[in-house]
């Protein structure tokens, strides 16, 4: 019935926005959606589960433990690489309406989703006859701004885009943010509320940023932020000597990021550098904790050349930071906050599939072995109807998995290739196939510890966007 009641006002608001002057005088309506229908097959059943996501995992080691949410240290990829295999359907569905004022000075925001779920998930109410509650809050927010002037001030609070960096955060938080305009000069600075602690009690989980982003000329864009994290009180999810603990999180993001484009040419780097420390709260069986301090970073390069106006090649390298020794008290790896990265079709979320948040990392690393990837991505757009994507990747952790004192790297080479084809105005039909070739770091990634076989996943599906 609350599902029931949920759509019949989203009907009713749509209702509402199609005769704004008669329901509201000074309101404008507009309302947009995005349905995803996937049907597929792949070789390792795995890929569908879903692994960590970046905004619920904090990995830090501490005498060879690793503080992980969910899934043991190896046992989290074990079977990835030999794995029963498996067909599927997946729906997923967002909805958001905005009212804004003539004026354009103020405006509400609020996003509804549905979804993802498997086809026959009986838990989550889509399986035989359907109808459950599974429905969630994707936006919640009010947004105000100042009168029209040199300086643009924008006042939005409640459930926001973050915005703040592809490779940190770009998902959504509740919080309070100013953003200001000048020109070609953007800043932004605000309060964003972490995820509260149940089991601590604790509410500190707080985040503080800024974030500045000027074109320096027509072809060159530059952008800096920071971003501070006091987690508050937490408890570890690994127990360290038979017992969990507390201990106090604190991070901070110091990154730049710079941009070039011509006609033909582009190109952009970005640097990130992670600093911080946890703190423990208490000693397990009087023996002291000592903190721990994080170094980390990471280093994200695209090269890109506009053959023609139908095909475009784009080089791309990235490095992320491992933990080389979970046994010393320094934190190598990098974590981001939350993000969703688009580094390849198996692994991470670049692909129809992990668009309906089935994938095996959201964030640029595999649990603390950091990544290094290499990749030649091609583009070919014949007219508007049409778009192929292909790429080649090279895929490997920044330092070695070391299981049974075997030290391995290499993850292996990957495939992509994706054909969309718009079939009406508000409709696009995909085709997307994906094969992972495994390399050493790969067999130990086996429970059988027999040699890998190879990831292959193929999908088509339907998106309906308005």
């Amino acid at each position: 019935m609350q599902s029931i009641k949920s759509l019949l006002m989203v009907f009713i608001l749509i209702g509402i926005s199609i005769v704004p002057a008669m329901a509201i005088e000074g309101i404008q309506f507009d309302f947009h959606g995005n349905m995803l229908q996937t049907v597929g097959v792949t070789t390792t059943s795995l890929v569908l589960a879903g692994k960590h996501k970046s905004a619920s995992t904090d990995f830090f080691s501490y005498n060879g433990e690793l503080n992980i949410k969910g899934f043991e240290k190896v046992d989290k990829y074990m079977n990835l690489f030999n794995s029963v295999g498996t067909t599927f359907g997946l729906t997923k569905a967002r909805l958001r309406f905005e009212a804004e004022t003539d004026n354009h000075l103020a405006k509400f925001v609020y996003g509804l989703e549905v979804g993802t779920y498997n086809w026959g998930d009986k838990e989550n109410k889509f399986g035989l006859s359907g109808d459950g509650i599974n429905q969630e809050s994707r936006f919640a927010y009010a947004e105000i701004k100042t009168p029209q002037s040199p300086i643009q001030h924008t006042i939005r609070m409640g459930l926001q885009p973050t915005d703040l960096s592809d490779w940190v955060w770009s998902e959504t938080a509740a919080g309070l943010t100013y953003h200001g305009k000048n020109g070609s000069l953007n800043w932004m600075m605000g309060w964003y509320r972490g995820d509260e602690n149940a089991e601590t009690n604790s509410t500190d989980n707080n985040y503080l940023v800024v974030k500045m982003q000027n074109d320096l000329s027509p072809s060159i864009n530059i952008t800096g932020y920071c971003i501070y994290e006091h987690a508050g009180s937490e408890t570890t999810e690994t127990n360290i000597r038979n017992k969990k603990h507390t201990y106090d999180r604190n991070n901070y993001f110091i990154g730049s990021r710079i941009n070039y484009q011509t006609d033909q040419f582009f190109t952009d780097l970005e640097f990130v550098y992670q600093g911080g420390d946890i703190q423990f709260q208490n000693d397990i069986n009087d023996e002291k904790f000592d903190d721990l301090d994080r170094n980390a970073h990471l280093i994200n390069l695209n090269l890109g050349f506009h053959v023609n106006k139908k095909l475009t090649l784009t080089f791309n390298s990235l490095f992320v930071s491992g933990d080389d020794n979970p046994n010393d008290k320094d934190i190598d790896n990098f974590d981001a906050i939350d993000v969703d990265v688009k580094i390849g079709m198996i692994l991470f979320k670049d692909s129809l599939t992990s668009s309906c948040d089935r994938f095996v990392s959201d964030a640029p690393y595999l649990l603390d072995y950091g990544l290094i990837h290499h990749a030649l991505i091609a583009e070919y757009k014949p007219n508007k109807d049409h778009k192929f994507y292909s790429a080649i990747r090279f895929l490997s952790t920044a330092v070695d998995i070391d299981i049974d004192k075997n030290n391995k790297h290499a993850i292996g080479t990957e495939l992509d290739f994706k054909y969309a084809y718009k079939l009406y105005k508000f409709i696009t039909l995909k085709f997307e196939a994906a094969c992972l070739f495994p390399d050493d770091a790969a067999d130990l990634m086996t429970s059988d510890g027999k040699e890998a076989e190879p990831i292959l996943n193929v999908v088509t599906g339907i998106q309906f966007k308005f």
